[in-house]
């Protein structure tokens, strides 16, 4: 999913089948999502990357990413039940519940899961149906 300035953008939404990882490895998928999404040189590079998840997962990003010598993009991550944010040196910051930053990471985390579960419900009635 993309927000530009605060606000999603559904036109540059993007979807991604799992092609080299077979097997529940959530690590291998992000870095293989991160690393086709930047090979389109076509779409706009992010400013900003938000995983879904804490240390592993940032750390999976930050992989992904450093494959292309010449980005320098920041991670974050929100490790879910405890809202904390992940920085790319894997530092935690605790925000208040009720700060405008931490609901504008929560609410693109939550737009995130909603676009894939809607993605992977397709696909499996597809699959169910063959």
């Amino acid at each position: 999913v993309v927000f530009i300035n605060g606000e999603k953008d559904s036109q540059w939404y993007r979807k991604f089948r799992i092609r080299l990882n077979k097997g529940p490895n959530d690590f291998a998928m992000m870095k293989e999502v991160l690393q086709r999404r930047i090979k389109h040189k076509e779409w706009p590079m992010p400013n900003l990357i938000i995983v879904d998840g804490g240390k592993g997962q940032v750390s999976a990003a930050l992989k992904a990413i450093k494959q292309f010598s010449n980005l320098t993009i920041p991670v974050i991550g929100l490790a879910k039940r405890e809202e904390i944010i992940i920085t790319s040196d894997l530092k935690e910051i605790n925000l208040p519940k009720d700060s405008s930053a931490l609901k504008l990471i929560m609410r693109i985390r939550d737009e995130a899961h909603r676009f894939a579960i809607v993605y992977h419900r397709k696909l499996r009635s597809k699959n169910f149906l063959n």
